[in-house]
């Protein structure tokens, strides 16, 4: 579409609805596909506000005054399945105060296109597939009786009764569409990024859209199967666009098959070395394990190029399953790829299904098996869910094995009741995979073999574990003025750490003594959440020459608070941590845990 400002400009409100009430924070980016339909709306003359009711937690009243105060033509919400309940609750809310057309978008409405009138009566316009352009043509004719009879890519209510539209050609050349307006939603530093997160702020950065495999629990109802790829350049300038304009220090490139083309992924890599954006920041991003997409001299470039952590889709430890929801992968190319990773020093997140259909507990107890076998840095066990659109949620309709309706999806809470599996073995046995995963990192033969034997670690190194320690003083562009165990502290635990430990919370353990970096910002306190196993216990932390001495109670969790220097003007804050006195949980418990421990900590953090 050629860019031309519009006679009459559109006021336009997008919300990201609050699903707080799922029990977690579903938004942990910013909502991109609202941001690059609202970056094109904006080219074209048009006004633009986004409110993010997830990430800001505002209630309904909270949303309502807000569109009262900005008194949009049109409301846009977007939609996926989890956020679905939300969503319709937001535009009834609305309406029943603020008539205006309200269009709801996203994969939700992408898949089940006109059924959504049936469950939401207060929407007037549905958006399937892209939507940049589609709501561009909304926008044109909302001064026009709200004629939509001819926009490619809607399905709208007039009058009670509903019209399908033909569907709207996928974008072909990506390039066209500008940067997503990251500058509607405030501080990119409320969003955490998705877990584990190497620096902060993290954001997203999609390369590509489309994916060719057909994997039977994957619904992509709005990029379609075809891959279209960005050029190299375009995503280059956004990296660099990003790391000028927001100071961004974790891009994730969350394409569904970033190494799906091997010589534009190579053009990728060595744009960002010769650019030297992996001077200012690092990356992850998901990768395909086949042989064919994968060897070392492909990693090693992305090794090079910042790449930290690459995230693999292992679904299944049991090749049948496997074959069953069409993955068309081997374990051995699995274990290959996932070896050949780590070989060069990224770091592998290895994610699992639990309760696809023809998953028994044999089938999950193989691929908790395998889980140990390749040892992934990370991992996470999921249960499946059979979002509209994909193969699974087919055939558990047509079976009759959904036990709830999509309102009621909840993340990881399984609602498919199968001939071998209840939902509630599912939900059982997914708790059990991470039990078991949990104690096999804590036992004391993984130690041996993981962390004395591969290591070469002396039982007197005992507190230098898995982390490779900071030598010299970190880059002070990957560090950040807080520490979550776990999510953010790849790059600011200097040596004297364990192994990252799931209570809940994510903890690590010290040793004797430990060291832990932060960037230096206007506050002045340094927080640290901690716990110890000891009566009695001293503690001692030197931040930047300056010491202070705390005594801790036994099994209470503190925040104990240490004040700096406000004349200091050091840009890294080196926090030397020491203890009087260690314990040994084997003399405590007698669980075979010989780790001398001083206290776990949660968090860091400046305020």
């Amino acid at each position: 579409m050629n860019e031309e400002i519009v006679e009459i400009m559109a006021k336009i409100l997008f919300i990201n609805p609050n699903t707080r009430y799922q029990g977690c924070l579903l938004t942990v980016f910013p909502p991109q596909g609202i941001l690059y339909i609202a970056k094109v709306l904006l080219n074209f003359g048009h006004e633009v506000a986004v409110i993010d009711a997830d990430i800001d937690n505002l209630s309904l009243e909270d949303i309502l005054k807000k569109v009262l105060e900005y008194r949009p033509d049109i409301i846009g919400i977007t939609v996926n399945t989890l956020q679905c309940k939300a969503a319709y609750e937001t535009s009834d809310y609305i309406k029943k105060m603020y008539d205006v057309p309200i269009v709801l978008g996203g994969p939700h409405p992408s898949a089940l296109k006109e059924k959504i009138f049936e469950k939401c009566k207060s929407a007037n316009i549905l958006i399937f597939g892209e939507g940049e352009f589609t709501f561009l043509e909304i926008a044109h004719n909302f001064d026009k009786n709200y004629s939509f009879a001819k926009i490619k890519g809607v399905c709208y209510n007039d009058k009670g009764k509903i019209y399908i539209n033909p569907s709207r050609e996928p974008i072909e050349n990506l390039d066209e569409l500008p940067f997503p307006a990251l500058d509607l939603i405030g501080p990119i530093t409320k969003y955490p990024g998705a877990y584990p997160t190497g620096a902060r702020p993290s954001i997203q950065l999609m390369a590509s859209r489309g994916c060719p495999f057909n994997c039977s629990f994957c619904s992509n109802p709005v990029w379609g199967k075809k891959i279209r790829l960005r050029s190299p350049d375009s995503v280059l300038n956004e990296v660099e666009w990003l790391q000028n304009e927001f100071k961004v220090k974790e891009i994730f490139f969350q394409d569904d098959t970033f190494n799906f083309k091997r010589e534009w992924f190579e053009e990728i890599c060595n744009g960002i070395i010769e650019r030297r954006l992996n001077q200012k920041s690092i990356f992850k991003s998901p990768f395909r394990a086949n042989s064919n997409l994968i060897d070392l001299e492909l990693l090693r470039l992305a090794k090079e190029a910042g790449f930290w952590m690459i995230f693999y889709g292992v679904e299944s430890g049991n090749q049948a399953i496997l074959n069953s929801i069409h993955k068309k992968m081997e374990l051995k190319e699995i274990q290959r790829a996932i070896k050949l990773t780590r070989k060069v020093g990224i770091k592998v997140y290895a994610s699992f299904i639990i309760g696809n259909i023809g998953e028994s507990k044999s089938t999950i107890y193989d691929t908790i098996k395998f889980a140990k076998k390749i040892d992934p840095d990370y991992y996470g066990f999921a249960v499946a869910m059979p979002y509209p659109g994909s193969e699974l949620y087919t055939v558990a309709h047509e079976k009759g094995y959904l036990k709830d309706e999509f309102e009621n999806f909840q993340i990881n809470k399984s609602i498919i009741n199968t001939d071998t599996l209840t939902s509630a073995e599912v939900q059982k046995m997914t708790d059990f995979a991470y039990k078991s995963m949990d104690n096999y990192r804590l036992s004391l033969s993984y130690k041996i073999k993981n962390i004395f034997l591969k290591g070469k670690i002396t039982t007197t190194e005992r507190t230098v574990t898995d982390y490779n320690s900071i030598i010299n003083d970190p880059n002070p562009l990957f560090l950040s003025d807080n520490i979550v165990m776990g999510e953010n502290d790849l790059n600011s635990l200097g040596p004297g750490w364990y192994l990252l430990e799931n209570w809940p919370p994510k903890i690590r353990w010290m040793g004797k003594k430990s060291i832990a970096y932060l960037i230096r910002t206007k506050e002045t306190t340094i927080n640290i959440k901690l716990i110890t196993y000891n009566d009695d216990l001293i503690l001692n932390i030197l931040a930047n020459n300056y010491v202070n001495t705390y005594n801790l109670k036994k099994s209470t969790w503190e925040t104990i608070k240490l004040k700096l220097d406000e004349n200091e003007t050091c840009n890294i804050i080196q926090l030397k941590i020491e203890v009087s006195k260690t314990w040994i949980p084997d003399k405590t418990f007698g669980n075979v845990d010989m780790r001398e421990l001083g206290v776990a900590v949660e968090k860091i953090w400046l305020t």
